[in-house]
């Protein structure tokens, strides 16, 4: 697969690297200078990869590439000349795919490339597992509340109350979970 690249940084940092991405097959579709309108340029663009080459990141910068990799995340190389230490942590906690501090051998930027987007694609598949066990969680909690509403009148045991749902949610060919949020918003109603 051709990576499609989005390089950011100063045309002195960057003249090697662009170089390089060509000679890995990759298609360099865009270029700029600094992170202002990144998310917009990535979406235009077409890119599918990061590859950023800075001296530093100030404040400003940094907030911005975290909030990219929160709101649209995208495979990230970044080469700093300098970083401190709870800068290097906010960007790996951001989900920054692959991290140079110092001197970057250009050499390595396949490798970087290769490492980047095998961590995007567990960064991916985490976010997916972590959004799924919420809506496990919240359907959970909802077919316990519909329980706690079947048993209110005293009639039902926990078990017969799961039961009728159960039975419920099969002949309407529903989920558990849709089958409770009936129930809830039928007791709203009538409350």
């Amino acid at each position: 697969m051709t990576n499609k690249i989005l390089l950011v940084g100063n045309t002195e940092l960057l003249s090697g690297l662009s170089a390089t991405l060509q000679a890995v097959n990759c298609s360099q579709v865009a270029q700029l200078n600094n992170f202002k309108n990144i998310a917009t340029e990535l979406l235009t663009s077409g890119a599918d990869t990061l590859v950023a080459s800075m001296r530093g990141l100030d404040s400003k910068e940094l907030n911005e590439l975290i909030a990219l990799q929160d709101e649209s995340p995208v495979t990230t190389v970044l080469h700093l000349d300098q970083a401190d230490s709870q800068t290097t942590k906010k960007l790996a906690a951001a989900g920054i795919g692959a991290l140079v501090v110092g001197v970057l051998e250009v050499s390595r930027l396949p490798q970087l490339l290769d490492l980047a987007e095998a961590r995007f694609k567990q960064l991916l598949d985490m976010r997916a597992q972590i959004a799924n066990l919420q809506q496990s969680l919240q359907d959970r909690k909802a077919i316990d509340r519909a329980k706690g509403l079947i048993m209110g009148k005293g009639k039902y045991s926990e078990e017969q109350a799961y039961h009728a749902l159960r039975k419920l949610a099969m002949s309407q060919n529903q989920t558990m979970a849709e089958v409770a949020a009936g129930v809830i918003s039928s007791a709203e109603l009538f409350a």
